[in-house]
């Protein structure tokens, strides 16, 4: 929570505005001892200055570091917040209606088992698992478990929706089984050219079937 909240001040402060600060503040301090306290002004007043100065100057360097590690503080999921589950499954809907599919409701062992979007085209059954969807990353567990729900609801293939990113072992592994991936940047695209312009995510190059996720014909 702090660093959210760091995070925007110390992008808009340059490190020698601080310790400008601090050498200011050491004379403004230094000056004020000696009006106040006579004789023992110059050991106050050093004191004082000093340990302001000391501060604005480790916080320069700490802007400093802040400016070299870019934008490491911030999550790189951010785009997610505010999109419901729900809209999410529509925009699926919507972009597998394009290919020629046919939206089947969900039954209730498919929303059990996480399954969002259920579609048919030339008798092959899709499902689109969306209940995690908002997790930073996909691992072989998670993976093997999507394939024995796609097992147990008799679809051909399932797609694994989620904004992070597979692991190798993920990887590896829907290679060698009826699971597509529907991922990170692509996931980030196909949401941001269904949204409004003002909701709209920043994104990179259009989406494509890359990624891990290859057509659905």
């Amino acid at each position: 929570m702090s660093s959210s909240v760091s995070a925007p001040l110390l992008s808009r402060i340059k490190s020698w505005q601080l310790v400008g600060l601090g050498i200011s503040g050491w004379v403004t301090l230094y000056s004020v001892a000696i009006l106040t306290w006579g004789a023992s002004s110059t050991i106050i007043g050093n004191a004082q200055g000093g340990c302001f100065a000391t501060t604005m100057t480790l916080a320069g360097l700490e802007v400093s570091r802040f400016r070299k590690g870019g934008s490491l503080s911030i999550d790189p999921l951010h785009w997610v917040q505010g999109i419901p589950t729900e809209q999410l499954n529509l925009t699926l809907s919507r972009a597998i209606q394009k290919q020629e599919y046919q939206i089947e409701a969900t039954n209730a062992l498919e929303i059990e088992l996480g399954f969002g979007v259920r579609a048919v085209k030339s008798g092959r059954t899709v499902v689109f698992e969306t209940a995690n969807w908002k997790d930073p990353v996909i691992d072989l567990p998670h993976a093997q478990t999507t394939e024995g729900n796609r097992q147990k609801v008799r679809a051909d293939i399932a797609f694994l929706v989620v904004a992070g990113k597979p692991d190798e072992g993920t990887r590896n592994f829907v290679k060698q089984h009826p699971l597509q991936l529907l991922t990170g940047e692509q996931l980030k695209n196909l949401v941001a050219a269904d949204l409004p312009p003002a909701s709209k995510p920043e994104t990179g190059s259009p989406p494509t079937a890359s990624g891990g996720a290859r057509p659905m014909d």
